[in-house]
């Protein structure tokens, strides 16, 4: 008998009676699975991208802004405006030595002599008194405090 025919008259019996097409067509199923190694369970799609592979290479959309865009531009001067603190907030007694030193407000040392080497441990030689000797610290006749080794 040719194959031809018979698939035919398969396919016609499926046809004619649908309730034994199942019972045809799982031996079928299995008989191919085992004749080629491979399963229905084991048939798995092709991998593919979410995108297109041409979108990986495209340009940003003109509606995408760059995160750098309110950045100040190289050589932008920056203008800084000095804070006003009030008299001793910043912990500092700016009575002695010039403006920029920060000389403690209350300086470590239970004695004058423990003050005046806690200034030079700190890297403070002699210093000039501006205003007031509120710590009383040993003064010369030039209004220099710390001088000598007392």
């Amino acid at each position: 008998m040719n194959l031809n025919i018979k698939m035919r008259s398969v396919l016609v019996g499926v046809r004619r009676h649908p309730a034994r097409a199942a019972a045809i067509a799982v031996p079928v199923l299995i008989a191919a699975s085992v004749v080629t190694g491979t399963t229905i369970a084991s048939a798995r799609p092709e991998a593919t991208l979410a995108v297109p592979a041409a979108a990986l290479t495209a340009a940003p959309a003109q509606h995408v802004l760059l995160f750098d865009n309110d950045l100040p531009k190289t050589g932008a001067v920056v203008k800084t405006t000095p804070v006003k603190i009030a008299f001793n907030e910043d912990g500092c007694d700016h009575d002695y030595g010039p403006g920029d030193d920060c000389v403690p407000w209350k300086i470590p040392g239970s004695t004058i002599a423990a003050q005046c080497a806690w200034l030079r441990s700190m890297g403070f030689g002699a210093l000039k008194v501006y205003g007031t000797n509120r710590q009383h610290l040993p003064e010369d006749a030039q209004g220099y405090v710390c001088t000598s080794g007392a």
